[in-house]
């Protein structure tokens, strides 16, 4: 598909303000204006690291793939004993300790062992520098599945469909037959209505696009607004609860992914909207707000919303990328 040339002009703009912010670790800093985001989680990682290859930034990928198997070697012993990896790290890898802010969180190891092992196909690169942190982290991952962990949002503790995804598609890459077993405890029937379900479909597959159908119909009635932008869950009060770039994008990447490329094209173009002079794309929009009173309540305690947000340069970029082909 030929994408008009601001959406190209965007993603390399993603590009240059995701190495800006990348430190010299190698880890990618999640919200570099946003005193309460100047870390690095897993996930977001991941998934820019997972842009950034896509794009053609192999060193950059690269660096954070160097940064989280770093952290996870190191840390060897204290999981053999039964100790968690924490959920957030700053830029030299030490553990942040926040008491409003849990840190047992499983998604982002899933995600990293997914992101590498996506990085070497697509590159053709060899894995050995990152095996002795992937076989690490499998082991860490068969050990704790099923203990109830934080969701994407660090809102509240459970077995999550979204995290059973990522372990998922990181054990079947990894030949780890435990694999099946994760996916025969996905209940998505029950979930929970939130839209990081759509990794279950796209790009983690522990369900086919059919069997996810119905799950996307709910998304779509009940998490989509009326300008097109996706919101978290239906309860969210967080800023307001406004429209996620990040699932903007998700959403497209999901409608990409079963031809409906007109539609995934109008995702890309949501988030595109959202773009300041800097070319920075935020955390979300106070647009379309599930619960406007607590937009003002938010902002008085963390002053605005984070901008930028690194993770919504990746997904753009992601978007764009898998359009652009």
């Amino acid at each position: 598909m030929k994408l008009p040339e601001d959406l190209q002009y965007l993603k390399k703009r993603s590009i240059e303000i995701i190495k800006e912010h990348q430190a010299p670790t190698g880890a990618y800093i999640a919200g570099p204006t946003f005193n309460e985001y100047k870390y690095s989680w897993f996930r977001d990682g991941s998934f820019i690291a997972d842009a950034m290859s896509r794009a053609g930034e192999i060193e950059s990928a690269e660096m954070f793939f160097d940064w989280a198997s770093m952290i996870i070697v190191s840390r060897r012993e204290k999981i053999k004993d039964g100790g968690i990896l924490h959920t957030r790290y700053t830029a030299e890898g030490e553990e942040v300790n926040v008491d409003y802010w849990p840190n047992f969180q499983l998604d982002g190891f899933g995600t990293l062992i997914w992101a590498i092992y996506m990085h070497a196909e697509r590159h053709g690169q060899s894995m050995d520098k990152w095996l002795d942190a992937v076989k690490i982290t499998e082991e860490y991952l068969v050990a704790h599945w099923r203990e109830p962990s934080h969701d994407w949002w660090e809102e509240y503790s459970a077995v999550h469909a979204a995290t059973l995804a990522s372990i998922y598609a990181a054990l079947k890459l990894t030949g780890n037959k435990e694999a099946e077993a994760v996916k025969e405890t996905l209940d998505l029937k029950n979930a929970k209505l939130d839209a990081s379900l759509l990794v279950c479909a796209t790009p983690f597959g522990i369900v086919t696009p059919e069997e996810f159908a119905p799950t996307l119909k709910k998304i779509e009635e009940k998490l989509v607004s009326k300008g097109g932008g996706v919101h978290r869950h239906e309860t969210d009060v967080y800023y307001g609860g406004g429209e996620w770039l990040i699932l903007t994008c998700f959403l497209g990447w999901h409608y990409a992914d079963i031809g409906r490329l007109e539609d995934a094209l109008l995702k890309l173009q949501r988030a595109a909207k959202h773009v300041d002079l800097n070319g920075w794309l935020p955390e979300q929009s106070n647009e379309h707000m599930l619960s406007p009173s607590d937009y003002q309540k938010w902002v008085d305690k963390w002053g605005p919303p984070a901008l930028p947000l690194l993770w919504s340069h990746a997904m753009f970029i992601t978007l764009e990328s898998v359009l652009g082909v």
